[in-house]
């Protein structure tokens, strides 16, 4: 089960899509990301690719970001964070897409102040996207990466002018945020 752990939407229960590989990021990893960003998040703009069940995003709502825009490509994922997003009154502040990642960001007219991503961990392949992400993020904006063990993410940002800030596993799931 997931659920808002702080804020104006605390310990509202949250709907997971039936989708084969999907798994929603672990409490105590969710919990760093935002123990790390702190107040950081305040009235910031942000994206939440690969949204799975609004999650990471709802959260950055709950703790006071200003608007979230949500991004998933399969149809049962953007019906579950439409649910999550009506059932924690965040209607107003948020815009939900069906769409490819990259496409998403080749496309958009926005820029963020935070975006997360994740993927499944099988996808390795986000070069393209990184190159995309940077130029939809604000000069002092974070990317916050869930991935796997066998991402190479010194590959993936190679061609950008994203650089590592900061790394942290939990099991055999990591996330990684990135700075211009």
């Amino acid at each position: 089960m997931l659920r808002v752990t702080t804020g104006k939407a605390k310990n509202k229960k949250l709907n997971i899509p039936n989708i084969e590989g999907y798994r929603g990021v672990q409490e105590v990893a969710k919990q760093a990301i935002f123990g790390i960003l702190g107040d950081t998040i305040e009235n910031k703009y942000c994206l939440d690719l690969f949204a799975g069940s609004g999650n990471i995003g709802i959260e950055a709502l709950s703790r006071g970001a200003a608007k979230c825009d949500f991004v998933d490509e399969h149809p049962q994922a953007v019906r579950v964070i439409e649910e999550n997003i009506k059932n924690c009154r965040f209607e107003e502040q948020t815009q939900v897409t069906r769409s490819n990642a990259v496409k998403f960001a080749a496309n958009t007219g926005n820029i963020y102040d935070i975006i997360f991503l994740d993927p499944f961990y099988e996808d390795t392949n986000h070069v393209f996207l990184m190159k995309n992400l940077e130029d939809i993020l604000t000069p002092e904006g974070k990317i916050v990466f869930f991935h796997g063990e066998q991402l190479d993410i010194n590959r993936v940002i190679k061609d950008t002018k994203l650089k590592v800030v900061d790394t942290r596993k939990f099991g055999k799931s990591y996330f990684t945020i990135l700075e211009k």
